[in-house]
């Protein structure tokens, strides 16, 4: 069968070369980058089609590909089966109105508002590409040849495992090691809004994240970081590569301890991801959190944040000022780019920007300094979910229960602002400027279940003896 995702652009010896057990993140780059110009296009797995036809989202559905459900699968149902989604309208017992007068919604609407046409049909053509994609890939993701990453041997995994593992205990600051920055836009700071007598001034009100966009990438991810790199030079945006933390690479519940990071009490999933916590979710949310604490020591305004199995939508640069002027207005302090909506929108602000219900995926986003400053004062890391649904209940989403019948338990653990009302103020561009590109979902550790996926629950408390050899083995 035809091997899924993008084709190799990195030279060989340039995406093995291994430096202190670690793939040597500047030369990949580099090598990435210098091949960028000589690529026309990129050509698809799918018989030489360009991948920008293709490119597509998580988005699949279980009833379509006899492959088992999964959450991007339920995401997918709720999503495409339902663009008006069916709301109670309820109103949180002791609401402060501070939201309201802000013009930000405590309750959604009644009746509830349709997704735009728009958004509806670009969902769609990423679900009947990625099932296209899985149909013509039925042997490879039956038999799980997504555990380990093509562009990597197993002996390179097995090094990359224990550099990561020392990359786990560097957690939350950012060190030099693991960062890379890439300029790919032109000379001068990148700016994305364009208006405004004074370009500063004007950046700091529309929430231009400018020269701060960060790309999380799980290095034994190599083929997503290439897509990642395609893309951003494409479009001509600059970018630092952030090396995620890797979830595997945490074996006992000490290292979590070690760390400061702990679940939600009780965490046990919800009716619509009925599953545990996995070592997978607690290196994304880790990998995310990295950054807002980047952004607090260093007083970044606004900073756009990118999971690397983007795909950026034509014209990103100039669409993304463009509807940053159009929420420049609104007091919001995190604003999605790319989204998979599980319930209709609660407010349209403009053509482009709409205040969002209960949201998924995290694949990109503009935080503000005032949102990090936030979540790092409240120590959210210490009783965290799987970061896209804690993102909505931070929000105040879900309070009728509708998707996540949860999350009243979980709220008693959740920071709220000073008046009581939601950390977080969102905002969603619409139709989404970024989405998951077709096949991302079998490299995902928080999408697909592997044969390395380990449940927080049930690891062990502590290590009697040194680290098992050969615990990278098969990781994927």
């Amino acid at each position: 069968s035809v091997s899924p995702g993008p084709p190799p652009l990195m030279p060989p010896m340039a995406e093995r070369r291994l430096t202190r057990g670690l793939p040597c993140r500047g030369l990949c780059v580099l090598a990435i980058v210098a091949s960028l110009p000589l690529a026309s296009r990129l050509e698809g797995a799918r018989g030489g089609r360009p991948l920008s036809e293709l490119s597509a989202c998580h988005l699949w559905s279980p009833t379509s590909a006899p492959l088992p459900g999964s959450r991007r699968a339920r995401e997918a149902a709720v999503c495409l089966s339902t663009a008006r989604a069916r709301r109670r309208d309820v109103s949180r017992a002791g609401a402060s109105p501070g939201l309201s007068t802000l013009g930000f919604r405590t309750a959604p609407p009644d009746p509830p508002m349709e997704l735009d046409v728009p958004t509806v049909e670009l969902h769609r053509k990423y679900h009947e590409a990625t099932i296209q994609y899985t149909m013509e890939n039925m042997e490879w993701a039956q038999s799980k040849g997504y555990q380990l990453d093509a562009g990597l041997s197993a002996q390179e995994t097995e090094h990359l495992w224990r550099a990561q593992r020392e990359r786990l205990f560097r957690w939350p600051r950012l060190h030099e090691q693991d960062v890379q920055a890439v300029a790919l836009g032109g000379p001068g700071p990148q700016r994305f809004c364009r208006g405004g007598a004074s370009p500063e001034e004007d950046a700091r009100a529309c929430g231009d994240p400018g020269d701060n966009v960060f790309v999380v990438s799980l290095a034994r991810r190599p083929t997503r970081l290439k897509h990642a790199l395609h893309q951003l030079h494409a479009q001509g945006v600059s970018a630092t590569i952030v090396d995620a933390v890797d979830g595997d690479t945490v074996l006992y519940h000490e290292d979590l301890e070690r760390v400061g990071v702990a679940p939600l009490p009780g965490y046990m999933g919800h009716k619509n991801h009925d599953i545990l916590l996995t070592t997978g979710e607690v290196g994304c949310f880790m990998s995310h959190f990295t950054i807002w604490q980047h952004m607090v020591e260093n007083r970044i305004q606004s900073a756009l944040i990118l999971e690397d199995d983007f795909d950026l939508q034509e014209g990103f640069s100039e669409r993304l000022g463009q509807y940053l002027e159009e929420a420049k207005g609104e007091d919001w302090n995190i604003l999605f780019v790319g989204r998979s909506p599980m319930e209709g929108d609660w407010r349209r602000i403009s053509e482009h920007i709409v205040e969002p219900g209960y949201t998924l995926w995290t694949v990109g986003y503009v935080l503000r300094l005032d949102a990090a400053q936030r979540l790092v004062d409240a120590a959210v890391q210490r009783s965290f979910a799987p970061l896209d649904d804690f993102f909505s209940v931070l929000m105040g989403r879900g309070q009728d229960a509708a998707y996540n019948d949860q999350v009243h338990g979980w709220w008693p653990y959740l920071p709220t602002r000073e008046d009581g009302t939601p950390l977080l103020r969102p905002l969603a561009a619409t139709p989404p400027l970024v989405m998951p590109y077709v096949g991302s979902m079998f490299l995902s550790d928080t999408a697909m279940l592997r044969k390395k996926t380990r449940y927080v629950e049930n690891l062990p408390l502590t290590s009697s003896s040194d680290e098992p050899r050969g615990v990278a083995e098969g990781a994927g």
